[in-house]
This record gives C-alpha cells, structure tokens and sequence, in this order.
C-alpha cells in the first residue's frame, strides 16, 4: 500500500492539527474531523484505508464512531486505531472487541503514531492480497441471478462444489433428470452457452462469495 488515505477523528483542535501535520509530513493522504458524527460523515464520503480516532469525544464517541462505520461499510477493508487518554484494560478490551486494530494512548510520541500507521498498512495489504478480485462477469450477472429459484439455486451451489449430476440428485433428493433440467434452465436465465460454461460460472461464482454479498443474500425468485 503506497499511499493509504488516513482519516483522523479528534476533537481536540491542536491535537489534531499535530497529529494531521504528522501524518501529511511523511507523505501519506490525511483529512480530519472535529466530532464523532462528522467523522462517520467523512468516513462514508472517503472511505479512507486508516481511522485514527479518540474514544472521547462530544455527542457520539469513538466506540459508537466504529460501530456505525462498520455496520455501513460491511464489505471495507480499513483499519481503525483508538485514542485515548485512559489506559485502563478494560477500556482497551472494550475496543479490541470491538475490532479495532491498534490502541494509542495519550500522550503518544510521533514514532508511536508512524508505527501504528505502518503496522496497520502491512496488515490491510496482507488481507487485500488475500482477496480476490471482483469477477466482471459474475457482477454483470447479479440481476439474472435473481431470477433463479430456490431449486435451481441449490443446483447451481452443488455445481460450484463440484459435484456431478448424479451426485447432485442424490443430494437433494431429486431425479438426475430434474437436476438436468435445472441446469438448462440455468444456462438460459444466465445466458450461458457451451458444455463447461455452466461450471465455469460456478467456480468463479463461489470464489466471488468472500468479496461480494451474493447469492445467499439476494432473493430468489419462487420456486415452481
């Protein structure tokens, strides 16, 4: 990660301005925020890969901050470290159970703070790697799969665990010819063609569930 977008949450004007400067300094993206609200604000409008943020702040604080990012932004990849002037632990458990990633305590030195920071980018670049790619085909088809069944939707699942046929009317306790005709009508809603283009899309489609939310999440149309 070359050049990640840091999002710091403070309300303490100074220290903020300090904390940015920092930041901005050893040539990373930085914004800022005065409140928890116009930080959630932020955070949804940037999407920024790093959250620095105080745990007290007014109206909303840090925990709640992580709580409403997190809940809109299911599918981001960013890390969150805490702020505080607290260094009980029970605090700190209270943040890591919440998924925070790092924890700083007032007053923290500027090598504290770049530490942090480097840390939190080797690990999003470690899971980002990890991630595959969005499949443009598979996102391009997101609407006709929704056309499918229910039945034809758990066909279409066994194909991308790689059973067979025979192994597929086994399992759901149907004829092999049922499961024949599923596969059809699945390669036309999909406008699939070709003997493996059906298996193709399935594999591909199941290698997708870790980075999209689908299909298990999008509704199928009634079953027959």
């Amino acid at each position: 990660m070359d050049n990640p977008l840091i999002l710091v949450v403070e309300d303490e004007n100074a220290l903020r301005e300090n904390i940015t400067a920092i930041i901005a300094h050893y040539g990373f993206q930085v914004i800022s925020a005065p409140s928890g609200e116009a930080g959630v604000k932020m955070a949804m409008e940037s999407n920024p890969d790093i959250i620095i943020c105080d745990i007290m702040l007014p109206g909303i604080d840090g925990f709640e901050v992580l709580a409403q990012i997190k809940q809109a932004q299911q599918s981001a990849t960013h890390a969150f470290i805490f702020l505080t002037a607290k260094s009980t632990r029970s605090d700190t458990r209270a943040g890591m159970n919440m998924g925070a990633d790092d924890y700083l305590t007032k007053p923290f030195t500027k090598e504290e703070l770049l530490n942090s920071i480097k840390a939190r980018m080797e690990k999003l670049e470690q899971i980002r790697q990890t991630q595959p790619e969005k499949d443009a085909l598979i996102e391009a088809s997101l609407e006709k799969i929704t056309s499918l069944t229910k039945a034809e939707r758990k066909v279409l699942n066994k194909i991308a665990e790689g059973f067979t046929t025979p192994q597929i009317a086994e399992k759901l306790f149907v004829s092999k010819k049922t499961v024949e005709n599923h596969r059809v009508n699945i390669s036309r809603k999909l406008d699939l063609s070709g003997p493996n283009s059906l298996i193709n899309f399935a594999l591909r489609l199941r290698a997708q569930k870790s980075a999209i939310h689908f299909p298990d999440n999008l509704p199928a149309a009634p079953s027959h």
